[in-house]
């Protein structure tokens, strides 16, 4: 796939931003510029053009070969993630409520770039909304009411991350001020005594 070319102009409707971890090549085997977005200091944002069973990474020559902008990549994207359905299953553990986005669609991950959806989640929690971004196909809200929520957060993070086919982050974050800052929680025996750092 990476051999063919594929145009952008008429497909702007397949165009979606996927998450990537921070350590994910910037260009691609061959040298070309992939496109890419810093998110947080362990995730990136690149962009893809989807092509049914499979997608392909945007990269700078295809910008400039149909005269395209980064800027109008991403704001296609940012649109195009937002209509993406919204389908969550929820489990309730020791107080704290989690859900769980994951429609194998590709994009689920992505979906952490979708505002409205995350500040709807915080408006909507009792407690402190922290979420988890372990693979591209699952994204995980808390709903943090007590300090137990963080040591099962983080133990589901890296359950999932070991198990995903495309590992992005085994951090989790907390969403304040509509910025992602990540959670370490230290293994400790007492509740306390986890917390967060900058």
């Amino acid at each position: 796939i990476m051999n063919e070319t594929h145009h952008l102009e008429g497909k702007e409707r397949h165009i979606f931003p996927v998450i990537r971890a921070g350590s994910f090549p910037t260009e691609t085997s061959s040298g070309k510029k992939l496109l890419y977005t810093d998110h947080t200091a362990e995730t990136r944002i690149y962009y893809a053009l989807d092509l049914g069973k499979s997608y392909q990474l945007i990269d700078e020559d295809m910008l400039e070969r149909e005269g395209w902008s980064a800027d109008r990549i991403k704001e296609i994207a940012g649109f195009n993630v937002r209509s993406l359905p919204v389908e969550m299953s929820k489990d309730k553990v020791y107080g704290n409520t989690f859900y769980f986005l994951s429609t194998n669609d590709g994009y689920d991950a992505s979906r952490v770039l979708n505002e409205a959806l995350l500040e709807e989640m915080k408006a909507n929690a009792e407690g402190e909304l922290a979420l988890s971004i372990p693979h591209q196909d699952v994204l995980i809200f808390a709903d943090i009411e007590n300090p137990a929520g963080y040591d099962i957060l983080a133990q589901m993070a890296m359950k999932f991350f070991a198990e995903g086919r495309t590992p992005v982050t085994s951090l989790s974050f907390l969403y304040e001020d509509k910025k992602l800052e990540p959670i370490f929680i230290l293994a400790q025996n007492k509740p306390k005594d986890e917390g967060k750092d900058e």
